[in-house]
């Protein structure tokens, strides 16, 4: 029996074998490296490599072949030995390393010869376009790469909330121990920092002013500013100055300038922060030699934007376009101003709302009277620290952290209290998802809306036992109601599943029942109620729509059940599960919609 790690060894040791040969065959014998000229790649796991030499237009250059001992399941790589300085040609990392291929591109590792001729061939294709000077180009489609190799000086980690447009215009900056957040102004960044992390002291929360700097062309790495000097001509040349002068004159320890610019791929960000010089032995360069309200303003720019080396650093976007659908996502403005009321924070409403506000919501009020309980948790994204916590006040937390650009709001309350309060908050929102699992609760919830002129959208949404099945309604139109499907008791005339005995089991408490289930089973049902929300919102799903999620027959065999004469009645096509169908909403079973 080999011993453990001989696969992967004989594996490597097949493939090397096999390329070799084959070079071999063709009468090419590439020079192994030797342990020094491996060495020069740290960082890459390097096992073993080849060298070549190989005539280009302008004259013989060096092309090394690497592998890992992961090879022939991980990539070779092509590394160009004899190269111009680094940002010199376009795709052409520090070490040499070429970037022939997307990062999501594979090879063969049945044949490893192959992949390394066909690795090759593009890295002669990519250095005469080089040598030519035809890439130059992707210098400024992949802006943002270039410029992340070109950092220098203290390493930040900067956030951006900015919109990613012009004009130039004065910016907020925060700057903390491990992070740096810009946004477009003092309340949006305070209102962020404050769901980011609501524990945070006021005397923590100190803004200032920084630049944005909107560029009418992508730089290339050659343009890249690298003293404060450079910095203040190319945002002079932006036509900016003014900004930053305005802003200079607070003489911060640091200027940060953002720099914005649209690429073929997208607008962009990179930052570059200039440092005050320092103050030695309390002599300071900014007014040495005058009354420190006396610096003549020439003289207090040339020395704050001299030739001393100012830091470049990336920029990370967070705000809500990039992080809903990184700028490309048509719903977003729709869905930003969207405000959605998630009546029941439980073990459905939990899952849906963390949902609804990954995919763009930005406004949530959640609504949940209810604590956490230790039996909550295997089943409820909230975790053991917040047993005791209200559900809707920890969750509203929780979606505020993550994705501190949502505006949430919580009410402690019964859904019928706030219905029957004068000022009800729920009629002024976009769309109602109730998972309350309560009929006295959503009877009047029902009622309500059909009272309204202007009837607001209500998803309900609810699972049967062992989720085994899962439904969700939308409700919205006038003669559509809530009660069409279901009996004076709340009981719906269609069930998905019937069950051989009783499914309820109770813990050892008064009126403590439950449905036994788990979150990845739950997840198909929480998915597909999140998912009608969307619809309703977008308008792309009619009123009186109704889905059944299904889950795996053999699963709800095993639990006990077996699907309904009404289902096999208007789904016999979806009788294997692990499906959903969709039907009218109160309309005889056998109606099943197209």
């Amino acid at each position: 029996m080999p011993e453990a790690g001989a696969f992967p060894v004989e594996r490597f040791d097949a493939a090397v074998a096999a390329v070799e040969y084959r070079w071999e065959q063709i009468g090419l014998r590439p020079r192994r490296l030797d342990r020094k000229e491996i060495a020069a790649y740290r960082g890459r796991s390097v096992e073993l490599g080849w060298r070549f030499e190989a005539q280009f237009s302008d004259g013989i250059r060096r092309l090394d072949v690497i592998v890992g001992r992961g090879f022939p399941f991980v990539p070779p790589r092509i590394v160009l030995v004899d190269r111009p300085p680094f940002l010199t040609w376009p795709h052409v990392e520090k070490d040499g390393v070429l970037c022939l291929t997307p990062d999501h591109a594979t090879l063969s590792v049945d044949a490893p010869y192959d992949g390394i001729v066909s690795l090759l061939d593009e890295a002669f294709i990519m250095i005469e376009a080089s040598i030519r000077g035809e890439l130059d180009d992707d210098f400024c489609t992949e802006f943002l790469t270039y410029w992340h190799h070109a950092e220098r000086g203290k390493t930040r980690t900067i956030l951006s909330l900015v919109n990613p447009a012009p004009p130039s215009r004065i910016i907020s900056i925060w700057e903390g121990t491990n992070r740096t957040v810009i946004a477009e102004d003092d309340n949006q960044l305070r209102t962020w920092l404050r769901n980011f992390a609501p524990t945070m002291p006021t005397s923590d929360i100190k803004l200032h002013r920084g630049v944005l700097t909107w560029l009418d062309e992508v730089p290339l790495p050659s343009q890249y500013p690298s003293s404060a000097r450079e910095v203040y001509d190319l945002v002079t040349h932006a036509g900016s100055a003014h900004l930053l002068d305005d802003v200079a004159r607070e003489a911060r320890p640091r200027t940060f300038v953002v720099f914005g610019v649209n690429t073929d791929s997208g607008p962009a960000f990179a930052t570059m922060v200039v440092n005050r010089p320092k103050v030695v032995r309390g002599r300071d360069p900014l007014i040495a030699g005058f009354r420190p309200s006396m610096v003549p303003e020439n003289v207090f720019r040339a020395r704050l934007f001299g030739g001393t080396p100012a830091d470049r650093n990336e920029v990370d976007r967070v705000d809500p376009a990039w992080i809903h659908g990184r700028g490309h996502d048509p719903r977003i403005p729709k869905l930003r101003s969207t405000t959605v009321a998630v009546l029941g924070c439980g073990s459905v409403g939990a899952p849906v709302a963390q949902a609804l506000a990954r995919a763009g919501v930005g406004n949530l009020i959640l609504v949940d009277k209810e604590t956490l309980k230790g039996a909550n948790v295997g089943r409820h994204p909230l975790g053991v620290g917040s047993i005791g916590a209200s559900k809707a006040i920890a969750l509203a937390q929780q979606i505020r952290s993550v994705l501190p650009h949502i505006r949430v709001t919580c009410h402690v309350s019964q859904v019928q209290d706030l219905l029957l309060h004068t000022d009800n908050p729920l009629s002024k929102v976009d769309l109602i998802v109730s998972v309350l699992g309560d009929w006295p609760a959503e009877s009047l919830l029902d009622e309500w809306q059909a009272a309204q002129k202007h009837r607001i959208p209500i998803v309900y949404g609810w699972t049967e036992p062992h989720a085994a099945a899962g439904h969700a309604i939308v409700i919205f139109a006038t003669g559509d109601r809530l009660r069409s499907g279901l009996d004076t008791y709340g009981s719906p005339h269609l069930v998905a599943v019937r069950w051989r005995q009783q499914t309820r089991l109770y813990e050892p408490a008064c009126g403590a029942a439950f449905d036994p289930y788990g979150p990845v089973e739950l997840g198909f049902v929480t998915s597909m109620v999140a998912q009608a929300a969307l619809d309703a919102v977008l308008g792309q799903v009619l009123s009186g729509t109704h889905r059944i999620w299904l889950a795996r027959r053999p699963f709800v065999e095993s639990a006990g059940g077996t699907w309904s004469d009404e289902l096999r009645a208007i789904a016999p096509h979806a009788l294997e599960g692990a499906t959903t169908i969709e039907k009218k909403w109160g309309r005889d079973a056998k109606d099943l919609a197209a």
